[in-house]
């Protein structure tokens, strides 16, 4: 008995890991991982495909619109590139990687919801030929270093949101509680708590 109740202790101190199956699923190989949660993947005739992590697809929850860069648009590492609007907020993404826009994904366009479907694969956003990509990649996580580094952002955002109380009511217990995990959390945010998760987890 007293070890049931020591471990029932340990879930309540423990805050849940937020999305772990998103946050690093099926993480392809040879793919980069920024720290603003976007990925760069190489492809064959040396352009660079981008798109969202699957921490960042799941924590957004549903997308009214992706908001692309234009064809031929100059991006800088680590600067806005692309953005999701959600309801009339507006969130905004980095580009992993510095390079000129040479594609964009018109499926998820058309229909948001096709990138959170397949984060890694169909639903990328779009191509750039890069400009500094030996240097630029020194600054990504790549296999085992990504996927660690994915679960600890997940652990972290579950401790950002119980720390500001940016849930419901009914949903914070279940945090606590190690129970049902937050799926599209930030359909519920707004205001100064959803700027500082922002400038936080995707910057």
């Amino acid at each position: 008995q007293r070890e049931k109740a020591a471990a029932g202790a340990r879930t309540v101190r423990e805050p849940a890991p937020l999305l772990p199956s998103l946050a690093a699923q099926e993480l392809p190989a040879g793919l980069f991982v920024h720290g603003g949660h976007t990925w760069a993947k190489l492809a064959p005739s040396g352009a660079v495909q981008v798109g969202l992590d699957g921490f960042a697809q799941g924590v957004l929850g549903r997308v009214d619109r992706f908001d692309l860069p234009p064809d031929g648009a100059t991006l800088r590492q680590g600067e806005p590139a692309f953005a999701a609007v959600q309801s009339g907020k507006r969130i905004e993404f980095v580009s992993p990687v510095d390079g000129v826009v040479c594609a964009v994904n018109e499926r998820i366009r058309v229909d948001p919801a096709e990138a959170r479907k397949e984060p890694y694969g169909k639903g990328w956003a779009f191509m750039l030929r890069p400009s500094n990509l030996s240097r630029d990649l020194k600054k990504l996580r790549i296999g085992t270093e990504a996927a660690a580094w994915l679960e600890r952002e997940a652990r972290s955002f579950t401790e950002f949101l119980a720390l500001h109380r940016a849930v419901p009511a009914e949903v914070g217990a279940t945090l606590q509680d190690g129970g049902v995990h937050v799926e599209g959390i930030m359909e519920t945010m707004d205001g100064e708590i959803l700027q500082i998760a922002i400038r936080k987890y995707f910057r």
